[in-house]
């Protein structure tokens, strides 16, 4: 029985070293030679240690695989493709009303140095609620509505940096932005919406921006 337990144990011990870490302090059983209790636990022992440390060895690779790469470092070099979209409605006292709609996409790459540069189009249009814009008389008079349409292809730029999960961004005409940044990197979000009251008017204003990185950062 005895024999048939080293065997065993030797046939384990061997398949564990395939695998990982060396086995040391293993003694392979001799044909006729009888086995011995501190022989047998001497084999176990080599074993306990073989298998523990191969558990160190699996456990830091299970977390070297979870690591999240710094962000600061993903977005070095990349570009975004960011759509966004938003509107206004303004109301002033004397019954008067605005509406504003806007939407466009825009190539954002954040350079290795901390700047920025932009490509966006944007598209949108301003329409005034009230039918103010009067001409002609008697008969001929009638009156519209006031709108404004704009179709912009513009570049610039700007500066970036990271801090935690949120990317944040000043562009070249001084305002600001900060995007939330998901935690592989692959997608920018931006948005929100507020009341604007004050000087006989009062507005409501939503946005939101979802970004996508294009390439992988060099």
């Amino acid at each position: 029985m005895k024999k048939v337990i080293l065997t065993g144990l030797a046939a384990t011990v061997l398949s564990a070293n395939a695998m990982a870490a060396d086995v040391t302090g293993y003694t392979a059983p001799q044909s006729g030679q009888a086995a011995t209790a501190a022989g047998v636990d001497a084999n176990f022992q080599a074993l306990i240690t073989a298998i523990n440390d191969n558990n160190q060895r699996i456990t830091a690779l299970e977390a070297a695989s979870g690591e999240v790469a710094d962000l600061a470092d993903i977005v070095s070099g990349a570009t975004y493709k960011l759509y966004f979209s938003g509107g206004i409605i303004e109301l002033d006292d004397g019954g008067g009303a605005n509406l504003e709609r806007f939407g466009g996409i825009a190539d954002l790459t954040f350079n290795g140095d901390g700047s920025l540069s932009e490509t966006f189009s944007e598209q949108g249009r301003f329409i005034s609620l009230d039918a103010n814009q009067c001409s002609g008389e008697g008969e001929n008079f009638s009156c519209a509505h006031y709108v404004e349409t704009w179709n912009d292809n513009e570049t610039g730029g700007g500066a970036w940096s990271v801090s935690g999960q949120t990317l944040n961004v000043t562009w070249s005409d001084g305002d600001s932005e900060s995007f939330s940044l998901s935690s592989d990197g692959n997608v920018i979000t931006s948005g929100g919406g507020g009341l604007d009251e004050g000087g006989g008017t009062s507005g409501l204003e939503t946005f939101v921006a979802v970004g996508i990185r294009l390439g992988s950062p060099e």
